[in-house]
């Protein structure tokens, strides 16, 4: 009997991962894997800067996404050449709804007007201690990305 108490506890624990696992703090990307497309593979040393913030019910989530930094615009540069600095930047903020494995964002501001249509984001994730793993889908085919807290509430 003393076995099958703690077989018990990894079987519940494996089934619902995010469950007693708090998610408030600031996360930080340190790896992405691509699973299809130019960029597919195990990123870690390419991972662009990003931070996610979690309160108890809002979140704010900037990051830039994809594998090559941004490039600095000169002081002479013209709006066009401006606004396509900003293309690769994904910025939003609102509140969320966490159930189970699943994060639902509602954002209520956001770089992109589009994403503040009323849409929510939904998000499969995977929390362990201080790391978070999210399947995200986007133009360049899915991805499981890996966050670090770097500072709890």
């Amino acid at each position: 009997m003393k076995a099958t108490l703690p077989l018990l506890a990894l079987i519940v624990g494996a089934s619902y991962p995010a469950l007693g696992q708090n998610l408030q703090g600031t996360w930080k990307p340190v790896q992405v894997v691509v699973d299809s497309g130019p960029d597919r593979g195990r990123h870690t040393a390419d991972v662009q800067p990003g931070l996610l913030i979690f309160t108890k019910r809002h979140y704010s989530m900037t990051f830039v996404p994809g594998f090559k930094p941004r490039p600095v615009p000169s002081d002479s540069a013209t709006d066009e050449q401006l606004g396509l600095s900003f293309l690769r930047f994904t910025a939003n903020a609102g509140t969320y709804q966490r159930k189970d494995s699943t994060i639902v964002f509602s954002p209520s501001v956001a770089k992109h007007p589009a994403v503040m249509s009323g849409t929510p984001l939904i998000v499969v994730a995977r929390i362990k201690r201080d790391t978070l793993w999210a399947k995200l889908g986007g133009r360049g085919g899915r991805a499981t990305w890996t966050w670090v807290r770097v500072e709890r509430p």
